[in-house]
């Protein structure tokens, strides 16, 4: 089923999208609702909110290298390789795709000799793997998971 939202729907993700600890009452304020609509709203929204979490700066926690792996694999083992890759700790995001690459995946980890460490020791090592890309990233200026509705 196809989510339809009104403005106060939309109102309320995006108050917990710049805060989840947002307060019911906060919410009321901003959405000239009761606290209780606010509430009931949320609980009817947890079909399409996926999660209440936080943001971490990775560079204060080590994560000072990013890069993003374009991959092609062998006909057949793109789904096998990326369930094996989003098992990786330092592995945040993968995807299958179609086009000149099977996976996409973005790779943060504490610095150059840590990457190189994951492509000598872990991409190196998959069977049916056939190509690895390897783009690092100089600075991130936009990343958002965060839906427009």
């Amino acid at each position: 089923m196809l989510f339809r939202s009104d403005e106060i729907d939309k109102t309320i993700i995006e108050s917990l999208k710049q805060n989840a600890r947002s307060s019911y009452k906060d919410m009321a304020k901003e959405t000239h609702i009761s606290d209780v609509a606010v509430h009931k709203r949320i609980k009817k929204l947890q079909g399409i909110i996926k999660a209440f979490t936080i943001l971490v700066d990775q560079k204060s926690v080590g994560k000072e290298t990013t890069a993003i792996l374009m991959i092609k694999c062998e006909v057949g083992k793109a789904l096998e390789i990326a369930e094996r890759l989003s098992q990786e700790e330092d592995i945040y995001e993968v995807y299958t795709t179609v086009g000149e690459y099977d996976i996409i995946a973005k790779i943060r980890t504490g610095n150059m000799d840590s990457l190189k460490d994951i492509t000598e020791n872990l991409l190196m090592q998959i069977k049916g793997l056939n190509e690895v890309r390897t783009s690092i990233v100089f600075e991130a200026l936009k990343e958002d998971m965060t839906l427009v509705l």
